[in-house]
């Protein structure tokens, strides 16, 4: 008995020394739920702040370019393009312009891009003409021109390696690739006595007419040319040897990747032939010779007439002598204005092959529709409009 109530008692000390210790505790220590939850509060003001620093250092950035389209296979000679997309995100712009650094075996045709818009969204094709065996393309910064002359640029569109094929063309190859090339219309006339001179009007798309030439000519060159990627014409002459019946000449199709053929016969038009006769200096002279000649049968009929008693003979005789006297009268001359161009043919869009360094007085030879006809002062002949002509 004694013994059990030694245990209750020592139990009840025990009990009471533990509700002491409980009781005494720091306030600190008991929040455990405010500790728990001032992590979440961290975590709450650290997205706040993230999201305000997003707020003040935004995307500035309003333009975007990549390139869209590029030839995958080209000839030496080509015109060939690219297209550039381009977003803006922004209406607060004056201009949208490129800069082209570096590049090899391309010739840029014009730096304003033949442009699309569609909204926002803009797309500029460039064209390019190969001049080598590999092409590489420049690397293509755009830039947007903003207010108060300040521009922004994004980052530059690298260029790209191509392989180019180099043509091995026939002999009578005339340098021109094209979608397509066609003889619009023909003009032949006389030249000389060995040679005509051929006026060809042709057209083409996607070509560079400037490499036209022909095998078969001597002189040759261009009456007028119009440059476009999309249609060129031109209207170029030659001038070929009187053998030469029908002209042929090679140009290679884009198109079905072959080489095709034109033909073009030579058919001498008798309308320009009094005109032209005489553009080779090389016709004229022999004055001294017809003038002898003339005056030795004026000389001779004269004195059959006097011989025989004949009026008929008298006259022959005298025909023969006015005929070496007119032969001997002075050119009529006419005053060139300075600077007036001479041409090849009277006929419009005809070659400029001089102009004249100070005003002139020169032999008139002939006149055609709004044209003289002129001898220069190193022995050529040309043609000048009426209108470059001066009264004294």
């Amino acid at each position: 008995m004694r013994s059990l109530l030694l245990l209750l008692w020592l139990g009840t000390i025990g009990l009471l020394q533990a509700v002491t210790i409980v009781t005494d505790l720091p306030e600190t220590v008991m929040p455990f739920t405010m500790q728990a939850e001032e992590p979440n509060d961290a975590a709450e003001v650290e997205s706040a702040d993230f999201s305000v620093q997003e707020d003040e250092t935004p995307d500035t950035r309003h333009l975007y370019a990549t390139l869209v389209e590029k030839p995958e296979r080209l000839f030496k000679g080509e015109i060939v393009s690219i297209v550039i997309r381009t977003v803006i995100t922004t209406d607060l712009f004056d201009d949208l312009s490129y800069r082209f650094s570096g590049g090899s075996g391309l010739s840029l045709l014009s730096d304003s891009p033949e442009r699309e818009r569609q909204e926002h969204t803009y797309l500029d094709r460039f064209y390019f003409k190969v001049t080598g065996k590999r092409a590489l393309l420049p690397d293509i910064t755009p830039v947007l021109t903003l207010g108060y002359g300040e521009e922004e640029s994004s980052a530059p569109i690298q260029g790209g390696a191509i392989e180019a094929t180099v043509l091995n063309p026939p002999k009578n190859f005339c340098g021109i690739l094209a979608d397509r090339f066609a003889i619009t219309h023909v003009k032949t006339t006389v030249y000389d006595k060995g040679h005509n001179i051929i006026v060809i009007s042709a057209d083409a798309n996607r070509s560079d007419l400037r490499d036209f030439h022909l095998s078969e000519a001597g002189k040759q060159d261009f009456e007028s040319l119009q440059i476009n990627p999309h249609f060129a014409s031109m209207s170029y002459y030659a001038v070929l040897p009187k053998t030469v019946e029908v002209l042929r000449f090679q140009y290679f199709n884009l198109q079905n990747k072959r080489y095709e053929r034109i033909s073009i016969p030579i058919e001498v038009d008798d309308d320009l032939v009094s005109t032209t006769s005489d553009i080779n200096p090389i016709e004229h002279g022999h004055v001294a010779q017809k003038t002898i000649i003339f005056l030795v049968l004026f000389l001779l009929f004269f004195l059959l007439a006097l011989w025989k008693r004949s009026w008929t003979l008298l006259a022959v005789g005298i025909a023969a002598g006015g005929y070496a006297a007119w032969l001997n009268i002075p050119l009529q001359q006419v005053c060139i204005k300075e600077g007036a161009p001479i041409y090849l043919l009277p006929m419009r869009n005809a070659t400029v092959f001089e102009i004249t360094p100070q005003r002139h007085q020169l032999d008139a030879e002939g006149h055609s529709k709004g044209y003289t006809k002129i001898r220069l002062q190193n022995d050529q002949i040309g043609w000048v409009k009426n209108e470059d002509t001066c009264a004294d």
